[in-house]
């Protein structure tokens, strides 16, 4: 990813720790798809709308998937320390007070808002999580008003003909917890103009409009799962789906593809589109299947694939095993902090994520270096090349240890005595899913 040099941030930290975040995700997850992230211009006002699965994951994706600076805006009660305030000023975060947070004074908003229009004017990329708060369920929530009233305020004041709304749905494939794979996805852009002849003649209407089209655009590019009641064996029959397809591990980020998504995507549309006896149908099957794999330990990629289990893949792992041990032991001291940290201080799920690379990330800036620095002063060639491969080796032992732990329960499904009836009652689930 490059940076435009005629677009620069105006946070002192960004242009320094922007360089280095596309490292992080593949520590992270198993998985990056990032698609039509070049459609976002650098030479034009762009607000981004964005959903909110997670607290701070969002806004590290967005920032390493497009080229011009990201300006992000969060909500306002991280910015009451005057420490954290500078903080997040300093990387382009920009605070929205809200209500139920506590917060009654208007003009704090009007002050971002100016902010964000100028930027508006400067042609540059302001991202707004539209949907007024995170959430990990898997569909979009009404779009809040605020991005509306920006862009019109916007358009208004600068006449700016080619700003944009650029939808960006971001997708978990297990709400965005370690080694799970996201979808990042780019929309097609919405224009202003188109909404202000409607805006003239009747402000809210305008306003509603455009936010109804927002998200319906949204939709398109994120999970959407209709009924809550559907939760469940929605992310059951995408676990199938999953088991029954193939993704390979390398490269850890892909772009410009969008095609998985889009059919993972199918099989939630599939199941919106069915009836309620059908649903009730399905999701009796699938309860049964997925209870009697808990019971017995399995899951249900390790049931379906026995080749994964393959007795010839040992001499692979054993050949394997050296690298992995050094890049296993020489990466824990960051892993394991930014685990201990999360596990310890995080109590709502939608947290944990953005804690675990956030420290993941900050004591790797200051280990990495070191590690290589205190290798120089040995004077051997083999322990400064080993400094610094040391973060390859690291996604090596990443790689490694989940190949040989897919391997295990493979052999284990393979030789479980309920193997059989296990695959019968998938089976029978599958019948039902063809039918929908």
């Amino acid at each position: 990813m490059k940076f435009s040099l005629r677009h620069k941030s105006t946070g002192k930290l960004y242009p320094y720790l922007e360089p280095f975040t596309p490292l992080m995700f593949p520590a992270y997850f198993k998985k990056t798809y990032v698609y039509d992230a070049d459609k976002v211009p650098s030479d034009k006002p762009v607000l981004i709308a964005a959903n909110h699965p997670t607290a701070f994951i969002e806004p590290l994706l967005l920032c390493t998937s497009i080229d011009s600076p990201l300006y992000n805006m969060a909500r306002g009660d991280i910015f009451q320390k005057p420490f954290f305030r500078k903080l997040m000023e300093s990387i382009n975060m920009l605070p929205v007070y809200r209500k139920r947070d506590g917060f009654s004074e208007n003009d704090r908003n009007d002050e971002v808002f100016d902010y964000v229009i100028e930027k508006m004017k400067d042609n540059q990329v302001v991202s707004i999580y539209v949907e007024g708060e995170h959430h990990s369920d898997k569909r979009v929530s009404p779009v809040k008003k605020g991005i509306a009233r920006i862009a019109f305020a916007a358009f208004e004041k600068h006449a700016l003909n080619d700003l944009q709304i650029i939808p960006a749905g971001i997708n978990y494939t297990n709400e965005g917890l370690p080694r799970s794979s996201v979808y990042v996805n780019f929309g097609k852009p919405i224009f202003v103009r188109d909404y202000w002849p409607t805006y003239q003649v009747s402000p809210s209407r305008a306003i509603l409009n455009l936010c109804r089209d927002i998200e319906a655009k949204l939709k398109e590019s994120c999970y959407q799962i209709d009924a809550v009641d559907d939760d469940l064996v929605g992310d059951q029959m995408l676990e199938v789906y999953r088991s029954n397809t193939t993704e390979k591990w390398f490269p850890p980020v892909v772009h410009g593809s969008q095609d998985r998504f889009l059919e993972e995507k199918q099989v939630l549309n599939r199941l919106n589109a069915a009836d309620t006896l059908q649903k009730d149908e399905l999701k009796r099957a699938a309860s049964d299947y997925f209870n009697s794999l808990s019971a017995a330990g399995l899951k249900d990629d390790a049931l379906c694939h026995p080749k994964h289990g393959r007795l010839g893949k040992l001499f692979g792992y054993a050949l394997g095993f050296i690298p992995f041990l050094i890049g296993r032991l020489g990466t824990y001291p960051v892993l394991g902090l930014a685990k201990y940290v999360a596990d310890k201080k995080v109590s709502k799920k939608e947290f944990y994520g953005s804690v675990r690379i956030g420290v993941g990330f900050i004591s790797g800036l200051l280990y990495f270096p070191l590690v290589i620095v205190v290798s120089l002063f040995s004077g051997k060639a083999i322990v400064i090349g080993l400094a610094l491969l040391l973060p390859v080796l690291g996604l090596f032992a990443m790689s490694y240890r989940e190949s040989f732990l897919a391997w295990k329960e493979a052999r284990k499904a393979k030789a479980h005595p309920e193997r059989d009836v296990l695959l019968e009652k998938r089976a029978s689930l599958m019948q039902l899913w063809d039918k929908l």
